[in-house]
Formats: C-alpha cells, sequence, structure tokens
C-alpha cells in the first residue's frame, strides 16, 4: 500500500491554485506561461512559505482543471501533448514546495474538463469531455499529457499523491439528479479514473486518489485501485452524507481522509470539523482553503482554530 495506514491523523489545507487552470503551462491569456514565470514564482514562494510558517505541512493543488492551458492541439484537433511551459512551471512547483518542506497532493482534473465548451477572449475553457469518455481520445490524453507528466515527477519527493479527478460525480451520468446532456456515462468515468491509477502505479512511487464530493458517492470509485479515498464535506450534503459518521462504517478497503471543508459560513468552526473528523477515524483533513474568494474560505480563522487545537 502506498499509504501509509498507520499514520497519525494530519492537517492541511487546499491552496488550490494561483490563477485556476493558469498555474501549469500557457494560453492565448497567459502566453508565457505559468508560476514558471519569475513574478508568478516569487509569489508562490511567498505563499507557499506563509502556508509552511503557519504550521501546515500538506497542500492540495490543482493543475490542468478544465484545460484552458498547458495542451496543444494538432492541426486536425486531436491532442497533440503539453505545451513547452508545462515542465518549467510544474518543475518551479516541485522545487518551490521542497523549499518550503511542503508535501503536496496534484489534482490532475477538475470536473469542469467535463463541462460543456465556452470560448472566452480567445481561450477554450472546459469541453474536453470526450478526450476522457472515449476510448481512443483517452488513450492519447494518457499517452500525451498524463504519462508524461508522471514520468517526470514521480519519484519527485515532495509529492504525496496524485488525486485524478475532482468531484466528477458532478459530471457523471445516474450519480446526480436531474442528469444534463453533456455528462458522461458512469463506466465512462470508471474507466478514466482506473486507467489513470494505473499509470500512476506504474509511473510512480506516490498514492493515487480521487476527490469525490463527499462519502455518498464513494461507491463511483471504489474497486479502481485506489490507495486512499477521499471526500468532501459541507453543510449542505450533510443530511445524506453526514460528517459525524465513523468510517468503520463505510466498508472501505483503504483509508479515507476528508479532502475538503468550510472554514466560512458552516454551523460548524473549523477546529470542531477536523475533531469530528479525526474522532470517526479519517485519515487527515484539508480545509478550503489557502487562497480562494468565496462563501467558504476564511484561511485567517482556520489558522487561528489550528493554533487553538495545537494548544489544547
Amino acid at each position: 500500500m502506498r499509504w501509509p495506514a498507520d499514520e497519525d491523523f494530519w492537517i492541511g489545507v487546499n491552496l488550490p491554485w494561483l490563477n485556476y487552470g493558469g498555474d501549469f503551462g500557457a494560453n492565448h491569456w497567459q502566453p508565457a506561461g505559468g508560476v514558471g514565470q519569475p513574478g508568478r514564482r516569487a509569489v508562490l514562494r511567498d505563499t507557499l512559505a506563509r502556508i509552511a510558517g503557519e504550521g501546515i505541512t500538506r497542500i492540495r493543488w490543482f493543475m490542468l482543471c478544465d484545460g484552458r492551458a498547458g495542451l496543444r492541439m494538432a492541426p486536425d484537433g486531436s491532442l497533440a501533448g503539453l505545451d513547452d511551459f508545462v515542465f518549467r512551471d510544474a518543475d518551479a512547483a516541485v522545487e518551490e514546495l521542497g523549499r518550503a518542506g511542503l508535501s503536496v497532493i496534484f489534482v490532475l482534473f477538475d470536473f469542469h474538463w467535463f463541462r460543456p465548451a465556452a470560448v472566452v477572449n480567445g481561450v477554450q475553457t472546459c469541453g474536453r469531455a470526450g478526450l476522457a469518455a472515449d476510448a481512443l481520445p483517452r488513450a492519447l490524453l494518457l499517452e500525451r499529457v498524463v504519462a508524461p507528466l508522471l514520468e517526470r515527477y514521480g519519484r519527485a519527493p515532495s509529492i504525496l499523491a496524485w488525486d485524478v479527478v475532482n468531484e466528477p460525480e458532478w459530471v457523471t451520468r445516474g450519480v446526480r439528479l436531474p442528469p444534463r446532456p453533456s455528462e458522461v456515462l458512469r463506466a465512462a468515468m470508471r474507466d478514466f479514473i482506473r486507467d489513470i491509477v494505473g499509470l500512476i502505479h506504474q509511473r510512480t512511487s506516490h498514492a493515487a486518489t480521487a476527490g469525490s464530493a463527499s462519502v455518498r458517492t464513494l461507491p463511483l470509485v471504489e474497486g479502481l485501485g485506489l490507495d486512499v479515498y477521499q471526500a468532501h464535506w459541507y453543510d449542505r450534503l450533510d443530511r445524506r452524507a453526514p460528517l459525524d459518521r465513523p468510517v468503520a462504517t463505510l466498508g472501505l478497503d483503504r483509508p479515507l481522509i476528508l479532502g475538503e471543508f468550510p472554514t466560512r459560513g458552516s454551523r460548524r468552526m473549523p477546529a470542531e470539523i477536523i475533531e469530528i473528523a479525526r474522532r470517526n477515524e479519517y485519515a487527515g483533513a484539508l480545509a478550503w482553503s489557502a487562497l480562494s474568494d468565496d462563501q467558504v474560505t476564511d484561511h485567517a480563522a482556520f489558522v487561528a482554530d489550528l493554533g487553538r487545537l495545537r494548544r489544547a
């Protein structure tokens, strides 16, 4: 097993990005690429140093997101591979993680990858479902995008795990109701995740996971070879997927981590959520989030609660 089952409960945070979909690779909006640019790298260095200084040792960081940057397309519209900036940006990321003493769970794809395409100021966002759901294009995606990343960084000590896809439930037919025409069949999503998990095991020494939206939808990813399960929790999901439920009752064959939880707008303070997760035998918990500006983020509150937990 690549994920130590006897490891003590740990607490981390979702970065989750400096710029959504723009940290790795170039596009029309950023022709010079992402965090490998000197100015962005300096911001990244300061951000990671601040997170490490808060006593946090593990982060979760999104990479290719909805496919808006980092991809090269052939003239016939097929996927040619990664662009010339992805490795430079990822090299910078791994180096800065090492400098800060942080471990990372890299999220390869976000569920927006599967949403209908939109072109915004010359850049396609979303609209990549065919690269994952159909066998031949998926083979090209694995060969030309996923495998090169895993081969280059497969022994990097700062990488804890690869998260195949964030919250695939929202784009998988039969998991959410009502269904949308653009959704991927459940069998196709499972094939997509299974194939990438196999590559992670072949090309890296790291663990494989997938970011399930709640414990209720874990069956979508069970039996696919994951080394650690991951579930997210927000108040709106608690009625059907309560946080205060022992992990042992879920019948999982691998440990479970709490991959996201709110630090703002919840009826529970971050410290209470962490204590509930610890009590119910989650293996670890990652707050949302260090940098996002949204209705469920208050990083300062999380850090304050973290300090109180450590003093208790």
